[in-house]
């Protein structure tokens, strides 16, 4: 019995680790509605600025629902792009997590940088 358990995770285990692995040498070309990976830093950041803006109206007790709507439209406005541009771009990006974590780190240097001018009243 045990032997015949070791012999099925062997199995289990080979069958998984012959998966294609994903070329890391060749840069696959992004759907054209895609935005740009600084594009949605950029997009990220005033994502991420509305959704603290719409937080405060929260806090105040007013329509969320209005603020986050208000908010993500400007967003959206302001960078020339649809919802659903957006949410492909999104997704696109969270697919490739080295990708998002470079684009995630620079939304955070954006922020702090931000947050450093609003600090030092500049």
């Amino acid at each position: 019995m045990k032997k015949r358990f070791f012999i099925i995770i062997f199995l289990f285990l080979a069958a998984f680790s012959c998966g294609k692995k994903k070329d890391t040498t060749k840069k696959e070309t992004a759907p054209v509605d895609i935005v740009s990976a600084d594009e949605m830093t950029n997009i990220m950041v005033d994502v991420l600025l509305a959704e603290g803006e719409a937080g405060l109206a929260d806090s105040k007790h007013q329509n969320i629902e209005y603020f986050t709507r208000h908010y993500y439209g400007y967003v959206m406005k302001k960078h020339n792009i649809t919802n659903e541009q957006f949410k492909k771009s999104y997704t696109y990006y969270a697919a490739d997590i080295e990708e998002m974590l470079k684009i995630m780190t620079n939304v955070i240097d954006n922020l702090s940088q931000k947050q450093s001018k609003v600090r030092n009243g500049k």
